[in-house]
């Protein structure tokens, strides 16, 4: 990411953009076409619906165009629903002293270790475009050494990475399948929806959040009809150089050449996210449904309950009584 950012801003049209080679990825593709899914099982959908979110991933990642990132996307729900006018601007707040990202690793082991998380480790990662990351597969929460934060980041961050990502895996890990523990298809909007739903709880939510959330998503129709440097042209005076480096980079990671239109569009699960988590709940959804695992809200949890497929799990402690806070001024 610093090379391609040196080089943008060195006169190159594009930033040249280098992944690593996919590996074996053609060949689990074939081994995967090749598995029977038992079409009378209960999950024998599921199972499907898990095969072909594989294989759309698989597709994007050995393509890198736009279509197959937009298949992709499509077909994990990224974009699915609206999110609301907020009902009122922030006022500044006072400035707070940065915070390094060590203070931060430190705040997220002693939150696992409150939790007795023990089996979850806190991790560098120098080459992530995000400042934090939950992975499950791994149980590591990976942090960029280079990132600063904020005191109040402490709270919002361990509500949001903990108490959400890495709570809904563990429970999920205690089901019969894996999937719940790693995600279910098309689970991600409820992930990060309920990640923001926390943060809002907690009292970190702010109504700037939310409107950059909303910007996110013109940001990406955008990207679907200009290149990178062209984007990063419009949304410089609004972003400053560097900001607007850094959004464009989030929504043209992934594709092979930056300098074409196209989007990944996987930030836009987060503001749409935040808002149908809110419409499911006050439809009568139950917020312990969500922390079965790693599951969406267009799962029928409450059948795979009664069915004893899954078993209901423990709620974090934050929620308290579940009821929903103000956004942030």
């Amino acid at each position: 990411m610093a090379e391609a950012q040196a080089a943008f801003f060195a006169g190159t049209a594009q930033p040249p953009f280098r992944y690593a080679q996919p590996g074996e990825l053609h060949a689990w593709q074939e081994r995967l076409r090749a598995m029977p899914v038992p079409r009378m099982h209960s999950f024998s959908g599921l199972l499907a619906d898990a095969l072909a979110s594989f294989h759309r991933m698989a597709e994007a990642l050995l393509r890198r165009d736009a279509e197959h990132f937009d298949l992709w996307a499509a077909h994990e729900r990224w974009e699915d629903g609206t999110i609301p006018e907020s009902p009122g601007a922030d006022t500044p707040s006072p400035p707070e002293p940065a915070m390094g990202a060590a203070a931060m690793r430190q705040s997220l082991e002693s939150g696992l270790a409150a939790r007795g998380l023990d089996t979850w480790h806190v991790r560098w990662d120098e080459v992530m475009s995000a400042r934090i990351l939950v992975e499950s597969t791994r149980q590591e929460i990976r942090v960029n050494p280079a990132a600063q934060f904020r005191a109040s980041d402490v709270r919002r961050l361990v509500a949001h990475e903990i108490d959400v990502h890495v709570a809904r895996s563990e429970n999920g890990k205690r089901q019969p399948l894996q999937m719940f523990s790693t995600g279910l298809p098309g689970s991600l909007q409820t992930e990060e929806g309920l990640a923001m739903y926390a943060e809002q709880h907690v009292g970190t939510l702010s109504f700037a959040a939310v409107e950059r959330q909303r910007r996110v998503s013109a940001i990406i129709t955008l990207a679907r009809r200009q290149g990178f440097r062209d984007l990063w042209e419009q949304l410089k005076p609004e972003y400053g150089a560097r900001g607007a480096f850094a959004v464009v980079l989030r929504i043209k990671r992934g594709l092979g050449d930056p300098g074409r239109p196209g989007a990944y569009a996987k930030d836009a699960v987060y503001g749409l996210g935040w808002a149908a988590v809110q419409r499911w709940l006050s439809a009568g959804g139950a917020l312990a449904n969500l922390y079965v695992g790693k599951v969406g809200m267009h799962h029928p949890i409450d059948e795979w309950i009664r069915e004893g497929w899954v078993t209901p799990r423990e709620v974090p402690a934050m929620w308290g009584s579940g009821e929903r806070r103000p956004l942030q001024r």
